[in-house]
């Protein structure tokens, strides 16, 4: 089972019937788990370079798009991921977690998950006792 499978297994609370985004998305490979278990999944990366082959085949929506300033319509999710890309995303967390916030409908989440040494120690420095270890996954879940 991928990495990404067992993450989906962990949080699917978050993804079953729900309509979810991933920020940051690289691969994409999370997005491609979580597909079958969402009502809807689109994913945005500045840039399409690693894209995972499978996606343009898929109902997935991949848009490359800055996080910082994202063109979805105020509370259009109700779940909002960062998966393995806080260190690509830390310098300008502010903004993003702003845009995160007032793209994640009210109810809604924000949940950063990672298994990378270098966002874990990024994500405890930032989110302290929030940045919960979870089966070899830490997680950091912000209201919407």
């Amino acid at each position: 089972m991928k990495k990404t499978d067992k993450a989906v297994r962990l949080l699917m609370a978050d993804i079953e019937n729900r309509n979810i985004l991933e920020v940051a998305c690289g691969t994409a490979d999370f997005s491609l788990s979580a597909l079958p278990f969402a009502s809807g999944v689109s994913c945005i990366d500045l840039d399409d370079s690693r894209l995972n082959p499978l996606v343009p085949q898929s109902a997935l929506r991949f848009q490359v798009m800055d996080a910082s300033r994202m063109d979805y319509a105020d509370h259009a999710f109700d779940t909002v991921f960062i998966y393995n890309a806080f260190s690509h995303i830390y310098t300008q967390w502010e903004a993003i977690e702003k845009e995160c916030r007032r793209v994640a409908k009210e109810n809604g989440a924000i949940v950063i998950v990672s298994t990378w040494s270098l966002d874990t120690g990024l994500l405890r420095d930032t989110f302290g006792d929030k940045a919960v270890m979870q089966e070899n996954f830490l997680i950091v879940r912000l209201k919407g």
